[in-house]
């Protein structure tokens, strides 16, 4: 069945859910046991301010079991895998994976919420009308929504994960203009490294770094210069969507001709930095701390992905065209989806309420709040139907101060708009709300595969033959960015991708795709 239902359809349900509008909240308290997910920085949700104004807008009681992350993997596999003493629910938006999610739904320890957002959850309900993108991200290949969403479409700023800086103090010092070409950025590259712009009169300088598969730090998307570029995001890896066909990069012309030019010309002559290879995020934040800058170009979510001490020093900067004067980078959906904010299990005998006092965080009053911190806390009132950030306090970071009074990672949605209507977006958000528009959506023409939840079946098949030609393809590209050799190896490459059974691998991406998307 399609996911994504016809204008009809949508009308009727639409018509539906406004019955739910006569529910009204229980005259006696319920209480629901739920399991909830807490990070180092959050703080008890049993006196957070938010929870308690829902609990007496809604006279429903959350008995929190509070479960610290480093633990919540391994508790909550244990607890769903023995099927007995189960609370009522898992609240995050990390509560279990997509493929959990389908195994358990299918078993029936997970409970379809179909029924009870279409009768109980106006607020939500009026979410996956106006965005069946999300419907079909949240509904499983059964027809079923085993988890509510949580949703951020904050415009731009999460479409384009990975930006690349470059040291413009540098290129100053030795009179060269940002690059536009591949020619340009080569070239910059080898002055970087031979002529000493940091003027220490040390040979210390890194042309360029980079964290071999990270989502943000990787250099994938510069394979958008030769076909679709390359990256990992959201557990799709290395699948892009061109026009409704699905394509695995890695066994593309264009992604050999990257790996050839790539090593030819930046790593063997030492442009781009070999530790990237096996770096973990902390050494590659670690990196550019001395007091003489010494990365020249690297890759980020924002300028301050290698810390404040030289970021005066970076601009960003669009990317280059290639060899053949084209160029790609990589977008994801503007929504940042997750059908992971809330999950219900078969312990609960009556989940009407529970998902009533959920619906509230549909509501963007509440939605504000859940993501951003209490109003009169976090947020000013400034009277006139806008919001405004408090000023941290001192001693504390922003995500401190954010993540102690409220748990943003849960079912809510917020939308573009209302970042135009109600609350500015954060500082950090503008600048790459900005650097995303102007330099790098014109190019993002390369369309990462969007999250979808997969069928058991499937997701076995996956796990049998996916993580096997995961893991080769990976292989090869760092064997053949560093050391060369893509030409004499392709023709055998891909033919063992062939046998490991990339075809059907494929056709597993494509089918769930067109389930959801074709009509």
């Amino acid at each position: 069945m399609k996911r994504i239902f016809c204008l009809l359809m949508v009308l009727c349900m639409t018509l539906c859910c406004l019955s739910a509008l006569a529910e009204t909240y229980p005259e006696e308290q319920v209480s629901y046991k739920v399991y909830i997910r807490l990070r180092s920085t959050n703080g008890d949700p049993d006196t957070m301010q938010l929870f308690q104004e829902m609990e007496e807008v809604t006279n429903v009681h959350m008995d929190f079991v509070k479960v610290p992350e480093a633990e919540w993997s391994e508790k909550i596999s244990l607890l769903l895998g023995a099927g007995v003493d189960l609370p009522d629910a898992l609240y995050s938006a990390y509560a279990m994976t997509g493929e959990e999610m389908v195994n358990y739904g299918s078993q029936g320890i997970l409970i379809a919420l179909n029924d009870y957002i279409d009768q109980y959850m106006p607020n939500l309900t009026k979410v996956l009308t106006e965005h069946p993108d999300i419907r079909a991200s949240i509904t499983a290949p059964d027809g079923n929504i085993y988890g509510l969403p949580y949703v951020v479409e904050d415009g731009i700023t999460g479409q384009i994960p990975s930006n690349m800086f470059i040291n413009k103090t540098w290129l100053d010092k030795l009179g060269l203009e940002i690059p536009t070409t591949i020619d340009e950025l080569e070239a910059a590259l080898i002055a970087f490294k031979e002529q000493d712009p940091n003027g220490n009169g040390q040979a210390d300088e890194i042309p360029m770094t980079f964290q071999f598969l990270s989502s943000q730090r990787d250099l994938g998307g510069l394979f958008g210069m030769f076909g679709y570029a390359d990256r990992i995001y959201a557990g799709q890896h290395h699948f892009v969507v061109d026009d409704g066909k699905v394509i695995f990069v890695p066994a593309t012309e264009g992604y050999k001709e990257g790996c050839a030019y790539l090593y030819e010309h930046f790593f063997s002559k030492g442009l781009i930095d070999i530790e990237g290879f096996t770096m973990d995020k902390a050494t590659y934040k670690a990196q550019n701390q001395n007091d003489d800058a010494n990365i020249g170009v690297f890759f980020g979510w924002n300028i301050y992905d290698l810390g404040t001490k030289h970021v005066d020093e970076y601009v960003p900067f669009a990317p280059v065209l290639g060899p053949n004067g084209t160029t790609s980078w990589g977008q994801v959906a503007a929504s940042g989806m997750e059908p992971k904010g809330l999950v219900v299990t078969n312990a609960c005998k009556d989940p009407k309420y529970l998902l009533m006092w959920a619906d509230l965080l549909y509501d963007e009053y509440y939605a504000m709040q859940m993501s951003y911190g209490p109003i009169g806390v976090n947020l000013i009132d400034n009277g006139d139907g806008t919001y405004d950030y408090a000023e941290t306090p001192e001693g504390q970071t922003y995500d401190e101060f954010k993540f102690g009074n409220t748990f943003p990672d849960s079912c809510l949605a917020l939308f573009r708009d209302f970042y135009d209507r109600m609350l500015p977006l954060p500082e950090n958000s503008v600048a790459k709300d900005q650097v995303n528009t102007e330099l790098y959506l014109p190019v993002a023409t390369s369309v990462y595969y969007p999250k979808l939840l997969f069928a058991e079946e499937d997701n076995d098949q996956i796990a049998l033959i996916g993580n096997d030609i995961i893991a080769y393809a990976e292989e090869m590209r760092a064997k053949w960015l560093a050391h060369g050799g893509v030409e004499d190896e392709w023709d055998a490459y891909i033919q063992r991708l062939n046998t490991m059974g990339l075809e059907e691998y494929t056709e597993i991406y494509q089918r769930t795709y067109d389930n959801a998307y074709v009509e």
